[in-house]
């Protein structure tokens, strides 16, 4: 397996994370709940994709890029939440919006090189 730092998929979250917690710094005043689940939700993308990286069993590591995936989908919820209440600003938004879909894209390619079956264009009765 490679090195975590090396893998697109943790560059990509970790960036975000430091994009969430810079954006998110005036949002801990307005709704401190709110600020925390978003930066909670980064800091678990990138974290799960550096603990699966440790497994030595491929199936470990898919199941932690599946988790990173599901916490980048929180991410989005929490940031839509935010965006409707107004709570952040519209620039801040784009850009955390931007960078978690970007996360995402290397996150869902990180997935398919780990089980080639669910790749596009792979037959899944073929086993």
């Amino acid at each position: 397996m490679s090195a975590y730092e090396d893998l697109d998929a943790f560059k990509a979250c970790h960036q975000l994370t430091l994009a969430a917690h810079r954006v998110t710094a005036n949002l801990e005043e307005r709704d401190a709940e709110l600020a925390g689940r978003l930066w909670s939700a980064a800091i678990i993308a990138s974290s799960r994709i550096a603990r699966g990286s440790g497994y030595r069993d491929r199936r470990m590591f898919l199941a932690c890029v599946d988790r990173t995936a599901a916490a980048l989908a929180e991410f989005e919820a929490y940031l839509e939440l935010a965006r409707e209440l107004e709570l952040i600003s519209a620039e801040g938004h784009r850009e955390l919006e931007s960078l978690g879909g970007r996360a995402l894209f290397y996150v869902m390619k990180l997935a398919m090189s780990l089980d080639p079956a669910k790749a596009p264009g792979s037959d899944s009765s073929e086993k």
